[in-house]
């Protein structure tokens, strides 16, 4: 799966703002954005966003870019064994 389709279902599946994303990697929303929508970022820029969402959400879409038979994997798990999305 390419990045950005990784980086839009992680999204989705963590319900991460993209205006968070940027406040917190120091993009701009129209690069991510951008990125969401399948244009290209720089190395730098991804690892920037890597770097600003929570553990679980980039270890899944780390799995996605990776995995290249399904374009979903098992949502990780809390330290408590609970799916990382429930309450």
């Amino acid at each position: 799966m390419r990045f950005s389709e990784a980086f839009q279902e992680t999204m989705f599946r963590f319900k991460l703002k993209g205006t968070d994303l940027a406040e917190q990697s120091g993009l701009t929303p129209t690069q991510i954005s951008d990125f969401r929508n399948g244009k290209n970022l720089r190395i730098d820029s991804v690892e920037k966003l890597l770097d600003a969402m929570p553990r679980d959400a980039r270890l899944y879409m780390l799995q996605l870019v990776a995995n290249e038979d399904t374009d979903r994997v098992p949502l990780p798990k809390r330290s408590d064994g609970e799916n990382a999305l429930d309450p």
